[in-house]
């Protein structure tokens, strides 16, 4: 065989390849597929054998029984119980839970306190300068009088509203009569304010540059009539002016025992010598009794990891120092408020950390729960949990035990949850 002809037969043989590949492709992948013909077979029924319409037709299961029961007249199992974590349960009134609130004002103010009703509430307002009263039932406010207090630093409020005394930045003093709408300047050297129960008095340090001259002192609250109570020398920061409202003393003495205790010497009027209080601790705060013969205040030392701890005694010249009970909760008495005699309600702080009675404001951003406290058995009760993380700076309780207000420390607010 030549090898031209060899060249021709493998030639044809490629093509013949190609196009046999061609085929197979084409046979595999493209080609048209005709479905096969089928025929319909209908079987002719009777038309005896339906129904009527009022005849409910055999049911047949899979095994080909009938008189199965129709569905709709089955028993069916029962489903299955939901189980998993159900959410809490948010109340509208401090029933010991989780509880809602309401923010009655939403602008940064200073110096809230209990209206003469015990219900609403009195506050200045820096922004304007204007006191405000709110109407807490209705969440509608007021001017509680038509003047204009700029730049009030703190405000001083008698416990029938009808007078206050306005520090100012610079030093200043100011007590103003609302039912007068007289103002009289007071002395620069004289702080730490406190009205006399019928408002009619004050009693304040008097801090002369010469700390020999310096003294507690009362006066009548348009500054006339001083008196000088008690010498203060160097002891300023051991001295806690607050006018008791049974009108036995004027201040309150805090004297270092050892590093665990203290002594409380409460200062009368009239150069008494009253027996001291000893008290667990250190940098006392203190909140009288709505009579004055009970004394709520929290102290802190090495055994109460250095965290305020609250405790209360009789502060009734006739027993004072008697009956002193630690009641459990780590809180500053300034965190609280009397409701009766001895009824209590305080805010209480979720967690503490160890030292935060020596630096506070460890617990500055730390949210709050409220605590009922009964004084006659020492029982405590948490009552609420706010739904809203929150920190108390000061606490109110209506008269008739129904909301609790507090004022919210950082924003300024003012709240309120309802006890019923």
């Amino acid at each position: 065989m030549s090898d031209k002809l060899k060249k021709y037969l493998l030639i044809i043989g490629f093509v013949l390849l190609v196009l046999f590949l061609g085929f197979l492709i084409y046979w595999l992948f493209f080609r048209e597929i005709i479905p096969l013909p089928f025929q319909n077979i209908v079987t002719p029924v009777n038309n005896a054998n339906f129904p009527n319409a009022n005849e409910k037709p055999p049911i047949t299961n899979l095994n080909g029984n009938e008189n199965v029961a129709p569905i709709n007249e089955q028993i069916l199992p029962a489903l299955p119980p939901v189980t998993g974590e159900v959410g809490p349960t948010i109340s509208p009134f401090a029933n010991g839970g989780l509880t809602d609130y309401t923010t009655l004002e939403t602008r940064f103010v200073s110096s809230p306190t209990l209206a003469a009703n015990g219900r609403d509430l009195v506050y200045y307002d820096k922004t304007d300068g204007f006191i405000y009263k709110l109407i807490t039932e209705t969440g509608a406010k007021e001017k509680f009088n038509e003047n204009q207090f700029n730049n009030v630093e703190k405000a001083t409020w008698s416990n029938n509203m009808a007078k206050a005394v306005f520090e100012y930045p610079d030093g200043g003093n100011v007590v103003f009569d609302f039912n007068t709408n007289l103002s009289v300047t007071l002395p620069s050297q004289w702080k730490d304010f406190s009205f006399s129960p019928d408002g009619n008095k004050l009693a304040f340090k008097n801090i002369m540059l010469d700390p020999e001259e310096r003294y507690i002192s009362i006066a009548n609250s348009n500054g006339s009539d001083f008196t000088e109570i008690q010498a203060i020398g160097e002891k300023d920061s051991d001295l806690y002016v607050d006018w008791s409202p049974n009108n036995k003393y004027v201040a309150l003495y805090r004297e270092g025992m050892d590093a665990s205790r203290s002594e409380i010497y409460p200062i009368g009027f009239n150069d008494e010598n009253f027996a001291s209080i000893r008290v667990e601790g250190r940098n006392p705060s203190f909140l009288y009794s709505p009579s004055g013969n009970l004394l709520l205040y929290s102290v802190f030392n090495s055994r109460s990891d250095f965290k305020p701890l609250l405790w209360f005694v009789i502060s009734d010249t006739a027993s004072l120092g008697a009956g002193r009970r630690d009641l459990g909760l780590n809180t500053w008495a300034s965190k609280c408020t009397f409701a009766t005699e001895t009824i209590v309600y305080c805010a209480v702080p979720r967690t503490m950390e160890m030292g935060t009675g020596y630096i506070p404001s460890l617990a500055d951003n730390t949210p709050d729960d409220f605590f009922r406290i009964n004084l006659t058995t020492t029982n405590k009760t948490m009552i609420a949990r706010p739904i809203f993380n929150t920190t108390v700076e000061k606490l109110f309780v209506s008269s008739d035990q129904s909301k609790l207000y507090w004022y919210e420390k950082g924003t300024g607010n003012i709240k309120e949850i309802k006890l019923k």
